[in-house]
């Protein structure tokens, strides 16, 4: 909430679009990461498995060279592998904890992303290409640009196991003209939905938009051809040609 009041206050001009895919940077992983270590949050992890004692050395040791070389540049953490998830979520979490801890005053919030978070993100532009490594804005950039396909979904749903209730998990699938194309199972729907996108993704990228269209018999771009041809003839006899 307080990266879209920041995104959506300080650029009133913005379409939707722009203000969705600027904002999956303040809060993505990747950052989250990043801010996790530059707190100084990471040395407080209680863990007894070295593999995760490694991953974690790893990518503190990565992102200080980044933070090091960078020297002004604010982008920096974009530069370097992605954290292990459990740094992100020490953020999120501690986060969720003075909210509650502060009897639900939002202002602890505010209070943490100004200290925190807003000075990375003073200048957006840097952030103008972030989206597009993303596995779900890729697809849909993909089939829109690329293949001019409207006709797709990326959806997820959430199944509950016959032999007991507490058993859930999140099943998602990219479908192309009623072709399942890719799907993922998990307890998260967020990272269903993301693996499922990345293997649509391994699964057209490549493909000429005529082998895309044979393959999943689109017409879409054929229809909005013909939409424009009737626009304009419509327009040549308003016109009187």
């Amino acid at each position: 909430m307080a990266s879209i009041s920041y995104l959506f206050y300080r650029f009133p001009d913005k379409d939707p679009q722009w203000l969705t895919e600027h904002k999956m940077a303040m809060v993505s992983n990747k950052f989250l990461g990043a801010v996790c270590v530059n707190i100084g949050f990471y040395k407080h992890l209680r863990y007894s498995s070295s593999i995760m004692q490694h991953q974690i050395g790893a990518y503190v040791d990565e992102l200080l060279e980044a933070k090091r070389v960078a020297g002004t540049a604010r982008d920096y953490w974009t530069t370097i592998s992605d954290p292990p998830k459990c740094l992100p979520d020490i953020v999120e979490s501690f986060v969720g904890a003075i909210f509650l801890d502060s009897d639900f005053n939002y202002q602890v919030v505010i209070d943490f992303f100004e200290r925190n978070v807003k000075w990375y993100f003073e200048d957006m532009s840097i952030y103008d290409t972030f989206a597009n490594n993303h596995p779900c804005t890729h697809l849909h950039t993909l089939m829109q640009t690329t293949y001019g396909c409207t006709n797709y979904r990326l959806m997820a749903k959430e199944i509950e196991y016959l032999e007991t209730s507490d058993r859930k998990e999140v099943v998602a699938a990219v479908m192309i003209h009623n072709d399942i194309v890719s799907h993922s199972r998990g307890k998260s729907g967020r990272y269903a939905r993301v693996r499922a996108a990345q293997r649509a993704i391994e699964a057209i990228d490549g493909l000429a938009p005529f082998e895309f269209r044979g393959r999943f018999g689109c017409d879409c771009h054929l229809d909005k051809l013909q939409e424009e041809e009737g626009e304009e003839q419509a327009v040549a006899v308003d016109c009187g040609v």
